[in-house]
């Protein structure tokens, strides 16, 4: 089975030489940060790098191969993940972006062990494997694909529910570019910062730190096209520039100098941040 980029003919959020993200159902705003097709473009060259390495991003992820029929499921990651860089040899894959939380509506269980998995859809949630897999053999369009998930995934995601107070502070955290002390979180939730981690880990499989460090991370790179490394570390809050390289390294695995230079060997989630 093949699906061709071109049998999405909808609204997006923004179409590449390789990807194409697509907005979720509005009922799905807090589970799913975007849908992607990527797809081959032969008039343009890819790097001769052979892996892309990915830039750590806390969320999870589907991942639809149609041609052996199976869908992957990355848990949230917080190591730089490579994979093989065929975006001009390999059909067109679709994916299922989640933001933070979304695995564990979609899953109902504790996240921290899928933290840095790779796992089999049918072994986590088989009844939604089967209903996907079995209405795969009806469609043959993305615009399809994308409704058959808009209506699946908002049936899941109302069976578990994340409780506001905590979302709310998990989708602020988010949507900032400071590292967020847990003491004053868990200080406006009236909970201990015991109490506020067990939460983080059961909801997005990491601490509010290790959360917040690696948003943060994801928010800078962003801003790297258009500021210098300097003003970089203090916007950011970093002691100083030997901090920030040493932050940076921890979650990229090489320095921002490096990643600059090498910017083409590199992936990151800029529609999730």
């Amino acid at each position: 089975m093949q699906f061709h980029v071109d049998s999405y003919t909808r609204e997006y959020i923004n179409k590449t030489k390789h990807h194409l993200y697509i907005k979720p159902a509005a009922p799905l705003k807090k589970a799913v940060a975007h849908y992607t097709i990527t797809f081959p473009n032969y008039e343009l060259p890819v790097s001769d790098e052979p892996t892309l390495q990915l830039i750590p991003d806390v969320s999870g992820c589907f991942v639809f191969d149609f041609a052996r029929g199976r869908i992957k499921v990355w848990g949230p990651t917080t190591k730089v993940v490579g994979v093989a860089n065929d975006l001009n040899t390999y059909p067109c894959r679709f994916f299922v972006e989640f933001l933070p939380g979304g695995l564990y509506q979609v899953f109902g269980k504790s996240i921290r062990e899928m933290v840095d998995q790779e796992y089999e859809l049918k072994n986590l949630n088989y009844n939604l494997y089967d209903l996907i897999h079995t209405q795969l053999s009806k469609i043959t369009t993305f615009d399809e694909l994308v409704d058959l998930m808009d209506k699946l995934l908002c049936q899941e995601i109302k069976k578990h529910p994340i409780e506001s107070p905590i979302l709310d502070q998990i989708e602020h955290i988010y949507s900032q570019h400071i590292i967020q002390r847990t003491s004053d979180i868990a200080h406006t939730l009236g909970k201990s910062e015991r109490q506020l981690n067990r939460c983080f880990n059961k909801y997005i499989g990491l601490s509010v730190k290790k959360f917040s460090k690696i948003v943060t991370i994801n928010h800078l790179i962003k801003d790297m096209n258009h500021k210098n490394l300097l003003d970089l570390t203090f916007d950011y809050s970093y002691f100083d520039q030997a901090h920030f390289n040493h932050v940076f390294k921890e979650i990229c695995e090489t320095t921002p100098t490096e990643y600059i230079e090498n910017l083409s060997d590199f992936y990151n989630e800029f529609y999730k941040f």
